[in-house]
């Protein structure tokens, strides 16, 4: 795995927790061809927040781009709950959760179903990052179009989640 050996020393070379955890989602989205990823870090028992987010500024056009920005700017007004949102699900169940079209969820089970309908976002997962067998945040990523579950995907992102995860 030379890509995860690079991703090790960029993060190695990082000064601070902000930047580690925006290099590894950068390079995880781009290595696994995800869209947008985001950071979600508890600031109490109760609340998460969102932290760095990535995504890709020449996908697809002008258009997608616009419609990622606009994706992280609304999604800066949320702060959710433990169990609350596909972070706050994978928050307190502490394992990954895959949804093919979060456009087609209930706002009860993915609260940004307008933000991804207006916005063209589709699937969506959600991975813990864990230090020390304490979870310290999740990672969730999303494409502008509907992926179906890769069970083998999800292994390799939390397997460089697991290897990045030392280094912060």
């Amino acid at each position: 795995m030379q890509h995860l050996s690079m991703l090790t020393q960029a993060i190695g070379k990082a000064s601070n927790f902000q930047s580690k955890l925006t290099l590894a989602l950068e390079y995880i989205c781009e290595l696994t061809a995800w869209d947008y990823g985001e950071v979600w870090i508890p600031c109490s028992q109760d609340i998460l927040e969102l932290s760095p987010a990535w995504y890709r500024s020449t996908c697809r056009g002008s258009t997608y781009t616009h419609a990622l920005e606009q994706f992280r700017l609304c999604s800066e007004e949320f702060i959710l709950s433990p169990g609350i949102g596909l972070p706050g699900r994978v928050w307190s169940a502490q394992q990954s959760e895959w949804i093919y079209d979060v456009s087609t969820q209930s706002e009860k089970y993915f609260l940004r179903n307008y933000i991804a309908k207006a916005f063209g976002i589709k699937t969506g997962l959600g991975v813990p990052i864990f230090v020390n067998h304490q979870q310290i945040a999740v990672v969730a990523l999303f494409s502008l179009s509907a992926r179906p579950e890769d069970e083998q995907l999800i292994i390799t992102i939390e397997t460089m989640l697991r290897q990045v995860s030392a280094l912060l």
